[in-house]
């Protein structure tokens, strides 16, 4: 009975998606492309990475390492993604303090996956440091998510042309829960949400370490070629500048092109004469792309795991100022400040940027916009900034 019941099932599914909606596009839309299903590598074809599209769970489901984003090439990468949880704001709405472990009864029951809370846990250890506590935890939970996904937006659009398309699973959720989400329930960004905005510009450069040698790739998605300045510096995690170099380049439309390519002992090695050992931890490749004069887009490699880093204890420093109604922070660090995330407790309040790696002697201007009722000063008196380092040091 039950494959009778398939057969019918299928043969239904064929009859509607592979015949009646067709003809029905031909007939009344006779200019416009169909295509049958997602994923479909064609016409009942299985996916095969060379045609149609895919959705791949080889990461998540079967906890390959992020990097694999890169390798698994297809036409069209149509569905991929990695869970968090919410931020503790959204959390304390469903969970008293008691039940703040990620394998309490809460913590599973507001999970959208049977192997979820585990496989979060799993991968942030490959790369992460244990974080001290269950706060740190969540904040670290979306960092993982936002760089595994961030590997994967910048290999499928640095595989251009052969990969055309990337489509991350998903958006948004329908209760407060850990999921594969970049919005949570009450409509908080997470980090994802901020990187996915960053790594779907439409240019983007993108440092990438591979066999032992450096490529940076400069990807643009105009339909006109774009003059511009290629700027990289390597620099120590206190801001001390090891080496620079600028190249003039013209990024070509609608394409994926390497514009420097040398070996990575090349690179670090002028870090001076004196390279001792684990300075790959305590080094950084700042790439950046200016456009008319203007920073247009910009990406920092580094050179080891992120536990392996020897991060240092940053002096964030901010001002919070209004003008006009529209608040905005001032920030910047004597130190490299990685991952900073900015915060209001028990409060909604939306920034402009947020879990972003702040350099030495640099500050940004990120936006904000407090929640009915808070004004400037409520801000100011209960603004927390903490960057990853916080996540462990006790």
């Amino acid at each position: 009975q039950g494959e009778e019941v398939a057969g019918i099932i299928w043969k239904a599914y064929e009859e509607k998606f592979h015949h009646l909606l067709p003809g029905v596009v031909a007939e009344y839309d006779p200019g416009r492309f169909y295509w049958s299903s997602s994923p479909s590598a064609g016409q009942g074809i299985p996916e095969n990475y060379i045609a149609g599209d895919v959705h791949y769970w080889g990461v998540w489901w079967g906890k390959e390492p992020f990097e694999t984003y890169r390798t698994r090439k297809c036409r069209f990468m149509s569905e991929y993604g990695f869970q968090s949880f919410p931020e503790l704001n959204t959390v304390r709405k469903y969970a008293e303090e008691g039940d703040w472990d990620i394998y309490s009864a809460v913590m599973r029951s507001h999970q959208r996956s049977s192997i979820g809370n585990e496989t979060i846990e799993y991968y942030m250890l490959q790369d992460y440091k244990r974080p001290k506590d269950f706060p740190m935890f969540l904040y670290v939970g979306q960092v993982v998510q936002a760089e595994g996904t961030r590997i994967a937006m910048e290999g499928h659009r640095t595989n251009m042309p052969y990969c055309m398309g990337s489509l991350y699973w998903q958006i948004d959720d329908c209760w407060p829960v850990a999921s594969w989400s970049t919005i949570d329930y009450y409509g908080n960004w997470k980090a994802q949400q901020y990187f996915a905005r960053k790594a779907f510009r439409d240019i983007i450069v993108s440092p990438l370490l591979e066999r032992d040698s450096l490529y940076v790739y400069i990807v643009s998605d105009r339909l006109e070629e774009t003059p511009a300045m290629l700027h990289m510096t390597l620099m120590d995690f206190e801001g001390n500048i090891l080496e620079k170099r600028s190249l003039q380049v013209t990024i070509p439309a609608s394409a994926s092109r390497v514009h420097l390519s040398e070996p990575v002992d090349r690179v670090t090695g002028q870090a001076g004469q004196s390279r001792d050992s684990g300075i790959d931890g305590r080094i950084l490749l700042h790439c950046e792309v200016v456009i008319d004069g203007e920073s247009y887009t910009d990406n920092i490699l580094y050179f080891s795991r992120v536990k392996d880093l020897e991060l240092p204890v940053p002096g964030i420093e901010w001002e919070l100022s209004e003008t006009d109604g529209a608040l905005k922070l001032n920030i910047r660090t004597d130190q490299l400040a990685k991952n900073v995330y900015l915060s209001v407790p028990g409060k909604d309040v939306f920034f402009g940027d947020n879990y972003f790696d702040l350099l030495p002697g640099k500050e940004i201007v990120v936006s904000l916009r407090p929640g009915d009722g808070m004004g400037v000063e409520d801000v100011r008196a209960n603004l927390e900034v903490i960057s990853l380092v916080d996540s462990y040091k006790r």
